[in-house]
């Protein structure tokens, strides 16, 4: 028999549509802290998966002689991007936070009549 788990990511993204869903109907600062929320949430996981994906490639190049390792090129110093293959798990995180975002901004700044 299988047990049933329970994941709160799902109320909360039911309580996201609902705001999207009601949006003329809810004063400005409830639309603004769930779409700013989910948005940064969404971020968040882009910036995580991002991070994640594949590790930070290496900058040294390694040469073996003899059984030997040598490392040829002394590392340079900052992190390395990722590869353009490991970038595609975050896009849809960091595109969809973004935008979501940048619709709570707005909501907010057109609110407070700026």
């Amino acid at each position: 028999m299988r047990k049933i788990q329970f994941d709160w990511r799902w109320i909360v993204a039911i309580a996201v549509l609902v705001v999207l869903a009601s949006g003329g109907s809810l004063p400005w600062p409830v639309r603004v802290l769930a779409l700013g929320g989910s948005g940064g949430y969404l971020l968040w996981l882009g910036w995580q998966a991002w991070v994640r994906s594949g590790g930070a490639p290496t900058r040294s190049r390694v040469t073996y002689w003899r059984g030997q390792r040598y490392e040829v090129a002394p590392p340079r110093r900052g992190p390395a991007l990722p590869r353009w293959n490991d970038i595609g798990p975050a896009v849809p995180y960091l595109l969809f936070g973004g935008i979501l975002v940048l619709v709570a901004l707005t909501i907010a700044l057109r609110a407070l009549g700026v």
